[in-house]
């Protein structure tokens, strides 16, 4: 092959692109140097020069060549490998039968498994939904997020909200399916047929059958009873589903902005009421199947 002698005096004065180089490498490697003319000008040194780099520029040349292949390959794995960490991974969390387990899954939502119970879900939610796959029983309280419903799968029934209080019960290997509202709004759905649950109400499926009922005490008595930053309205329906008591509030509470959080496993009422007066900085009184929740007195002028 031939090689111009503008390459050749870019090449001795080391001003050479990439692909100059490859040229200039090509034609060292062909050994078809030998019979040629010297340049006019330069002499026998720039023929010694190139002789002389006729190897370590082979060598060079590959030795980039393999280097930048080496890097291509280490891009592509790189790439592959952030987007395998971007993915969101699918997670199984199993409790054996009498054991109970907290999961709290990606978007702060907390999930108490009873056993024998397996919850699927995704190391991240994609945006726009969150969706969990559970076989057995699970109580969920979920963050609210109104651009991304939240929905659990038991079989052929889902069950939807945006932010709510509510328990799924779906034995593995049977189609008996059982939804609770503590608190909130849910919709459940099983292929064509959909209803809106109110807080208390229990909605079942057996086989074809659907029944709506007012869930008994027993039902949420077996589950912790749990607050996250709950307002008023929330803390009062849950005390009344999970004790059978009536609670009655003073008008003035209603203005105040309640945070009450805190997690209770089948507490006696007063033990509970007692805490969450304490940090709601309210006063209350038990007769009964009542409660009522009073502002603290003004404190007397000295």
């Amino acid at each position: 092959m031939q090689l111009s002698k503008e390459i050749i005096d870019k090449f001795i004065a080391g001003r050479c692109s990439e692909a100059e180089l490859a040229e200039v490498a090509a034609w060292l490697q062909s050994g078809e140097t030998d019979g040629l003319e010297e340049a006019p000008g330069n002499g026998a040194a720039i023929w010694r020069k190139i002789e002389a780099r006729r190897r370590p520029l082979w060598r060079r040349f590959v030795r980039r060549a393999t280097v930048a292949a080496a890097a291509a390959v280490l891009a592509a794995a790189a790439i592959y490998g952030i987007r395998l960490m971007r993915a969101p991974q699918e997670l199984t969390a199993y409790v054996a039968a009498g054991q109970t387990s907290r999961i709290v899954l990606p978007d702060s939502s907390v999930v108490f498994l009873q056993g024998p119970s397996a919850l699927r879900y995704p190391s991240r939610f994609s945006e726009g939904e969150r969706m969990v796959f559970l076989t057995g029983t699970g109580a969920f309280e979920v963050s609210g997020n109104a651009r991304s419903p939240f929905t659990v799968v038991s079989g052929k029934v889902k069950t939807t909200a945006l932010g709510t209080s509510f328990e799924v019960r779906a034995p593995e290997g049977s189609e008996e399916v059982k939804v609770w509202l503590r608190y909130g709004k849910v919709v459940v759905t099983r292929e064509r047929d959909s209803m809106y649950l109110r807080p208390g109400e229990a909605l079942g499926y057996t086989g074809a059958a659907r029944t709506v009922e007012r869930a008994a005490p027993e039902a949420y008595r077996g589950s912790v009873l749990y607050f996250k930053h709950a307002g008023l309205d929330e803390v009062i329906t849950k005390l009344e589903n999970y004790y059978n008591i009536h609670i009655i509030a003073d008008t003035a509470l209603y203005n105040r902005k309640w945070q009450v959080t805190g997690e209770f496993a089948r507490e006696k009422p007063e033990f509970v009421v007692r805490n969450i007066a304490f940090i709601a900085d309210v006063q209350y009184r038990m007769a009964g199947d009542s409660l009522w929740l009073l502002p603290q007195p003004m404190p007397q002028e000295p």
